[in-house]
C-alpha cells in the first residue's frame, strides 16, 4: 500500500515504485497522461511509448 504525500502546496503525489519504473521502462522526464473515471474511483495512466498501468479503486479506511 502506498501513501498520497503533499508536494509543494497546491499538488500530491503517490510514489511509483521502483520495481514499476524497472518493467516499464520508465525514465524522468518521459510524458504521462492521465484519465480519471470518478465513477469507479479509476486512474488509468499512460505513460509515453510504454504500456498501459491501470490502477485499482482506492482502498477506504475502515471506520
Amino acid at each position: 500500500m502506498h501513501k498520497v504525500i503533499k508536494i509543494g502546496s497546491h499538488s500530491h503525489a503517490v510514489i511509483i515504485p521502483a520495481d514499476f519504473i524497472h518493467a516499464l521502462g520508465i525514465k524522468t522526464g518521459d510524458k504521462v497522461k492521465m484519465i480519471l473515471d470518478k465513477t469507479k474511483g479509476k486512474i488509468t495512466i499512460y505513460f509515453s511509448g510504454i504500456l498501459q498501468l491501470s490502477l485499482p479503486t482506492p482502498l477506504r479506511k475502515k471506520k
